[in-house]
């Protein structure tokens, strides 16, 4: 199988066979005279594969990065590379993606597991007690079946992210209604939501493990705490409850109610602006 990609304006052909891609360079013949080798033309790229070598995108390296590299995304995700949060460390601009990952059935489409941002929402939104979150809970999203489903990498209206990345997004959610419920500060509620991202750095509820990282977790779950303070509203309500011999007294009844909003703050990267109000792990 070839995939012909254009990088730096230069169409690059690359070969997949026998569970591996290589770059195809068409060879020039030289005078037998000649006794210096021509240098060959790498492309500077990072073409990541499936483990059976199916191309699935491609990276641009940074200066200081080796310049050409093909990889399987599981050695991508061990260099923890990314794509979708440029002010995070490690990212490397996104150049190319397959384009057979949107033609169901094909080999680059079962590489990830596809969702609408309205998919991600439906999940996010579901009230969960916060324990939940742990790893291989319910609200563990990366894991759960009507998550990624232990999928490295997931494709969400054409783009791909790591699935722990997305994972963020419903964890953010709640934690973000537990705070506006609690503390009714938006603002407050967005920064503590942060901070208790950080303080469960590796999701894990007992001992965890604190991330003040500039790594892209914590720009995911600011993207997740940004969208849900859009997208509930707070409702107080005074109900009766029994109190035995004392008959009803009023109860003050403070919830969270999703009204619905514009998913772009999901789908956008996180702006130097927000960075600066929000970013605590990097002050």
């Amino acid at each position: 199988m070839e995939t012909t990609i254009v990088i730096d304006g230069v169409a690059h052909v690359f070969v997949t066979s026998d569970g591996k891609t290589e770059l195809k360079i068409t060879a020039e013949t030289t005078p037998s005279e000649d006794k210096k080798p021509k240098k060959l033309p790498l492309p500077n790229v990072w073409l990541v594969t499936r483990s059976n070598g199916v191309p699935l995108f491609a990276l641009k390296p940074a200066a200081s990065d080796i310049q050409f590299r093909i990889l399987t995304a599981e050695k991508l995700y061990e260099a923890k590379r990314q794509w979708f949060e440029p002010l995070a460390d490690n990212y490397r601009k996104m150049i190319w993606v397959n384009p057979e990952s949107q033609t169901a059935g094909s080999e680059s489409y079962s590489a990830y597991k596809h969702f609408t941002w309205a998919q991600i929402i439906k999940f996010a939104v579901v009230d969960r007690m916060s324990i939940s979150f742990a790893p291989k809970m319910p609200g563990d999203w990366k894991n759960s079946a009507e998550g990624g489903a232990k999928f490295l990498i997931v494709m969400i209206e054409g783009k791909p992210y790591w699935s722990d990345a997305v994972g963020q997004i419903p964890f953010a959610t709640d934690t973000y209604r537990l705070y506006f419920e609690e503390t009714k500060q938006l603002e407050a509620s967005i920064l503590k939501t942060v901070e208790t991202g950080m303080k469960y750095g590796d999701g894990l509820p007992v001992f965890p493990k604190e991330d003040f990282s500039n790594e892209y977790d914590n720009y995911m779950v600011l993207r997740g705490a940004l969208w849900a303070s859009e997208s509930f509203e707070l409702r107080v309500e005074k109900v009766r409850v029994f109190a035995g011999r004392m008959g009803y007294r009023e109860k003050i009844v403070t919830s969270t109610v999703y009204r619905g909003a514009s998913d772009q703050k999901l789908r956008s990267s996180i702006t130097q602006d927000s960075v600066q109000k929000y970013g605590v792990w990097q002050k």
